[in-house]
């Protein structure tokens, strides 16, 4: 079965490439949902069909049509681009895919103008044909086929322990296990223990009690990870797979799309500009 994103998952995606661009001083601003109908409309591509039957019934296909909507039919009053995209990855990562690492960003950026003018695929069209206009543009139909036949032989399966994350994540991940971080300072951010208590004797009421048990280097909450730091952080709370801890189920927590914000910054910026 096909796992989906619903119009809140690409609100928050959307939202989160507003926050990063504003605090990146980024001088395109974003202005929102345009229309919520159109947005809806994006979305419920992802679930065309009668019945079961599914239209778009595997993960790229599927990946593809929500892209195609969401680029084309405009739901934002800006960043459409840009949110496509990324929620192109989330759909992808949702279904345990991730695109290759030998996919260069200009050829991302490439891409979605493609997608954006309906000109994807053009370069499979007839030159006779392609003569008849200036820029050929193509129906939906043609469009998300030709996205999911480019997404084919450049994705591969994924498993959570592989990705890298990003320190807004860290919250979401610690947080399960009874970890938090803490104050910053300078370079650096506290790892807090939060462990609940029962205190009173009458009313007995239930308390967190939190206490500093380290610290790991710190820059920006949009900055990747390192692998060294990671290692650091799992074994400051004991969460390595010695300690009973999957690494999978542990990025599970995870919200994927900071991450690809800072991975895919440089196309962003660029799609950014048109």
């Amino acid at each position: 079965m096909v796992a989906t994103l619903s119009s809140d998952d690409v609100l928050r995606i959307h939202h989160v490439l507003c926050i990063d661009f504003a605090e990146a001083d980024d001088p395109v601003g974003y202005g929102g949902v345009k229309s919520q109908a159109l947005l809806d409309s994006a979305v419920g591509r992802q679930h065309a069909g009668f019945g079961p039957f599914k239209k778009y019934s595997d993960p790229i296909s599927n990946a593809a049509t929500l892209t195609f909507g969401i680029c084309n039919d405009h739901p934002f009053h800006n960043g459409n681009k840009r949110t496509a995209l990324v929620s192109m990855l989330a759909h992808l990562d949702k279904n345990r895919l991730t695109l290759r690492g030998e996919v260069r960003q200009d050829e991302l950026y490439d891409l979605m103008l493609a997608l954006a003018e309906r000109g994807l695929g053009a370069e499979r069209v007839p030159r006779r044909a392609r003569h008849r206009v200036t820029r050929p543009r193509f129906g939906a139909d043609h469009q998300v086929k030709a996205l999911a036949e480019w997404l084919q032989p450049r994705v591969s399966s994924v498993s959570r322990k592989e990705r890298q994350v990003t320190y807004r994540e860290l919250p979401a991940i610690l947080k399960p296990h009874g970890y938090a971080l803490g104050a910053r300072l300078s370079n650096a951010v506290e790892v807090i223990r939060e462990t609940p208590r029962r205190r009173g004797i009458v009313r007995r009421e239930e308390v967190i009690e939190r206490k500093v048990i380290g610290r790991i280097g710190f820059r920006n909450e949009g900055e990747a990870v390192s692998r060294k730091t990671m290692k650091q952080l799992r074994t400051m709370c004991r969460l390595l797979e010695e300690d009973g801890v999957d690494s999978e189920a542990l990025f599970d927590g995870a919200d994927v799309v900071d991450g690809f914000v800072n991975r895919y910054r440089t196309v962003l910026r660029r799609l950014a500009k048109t």
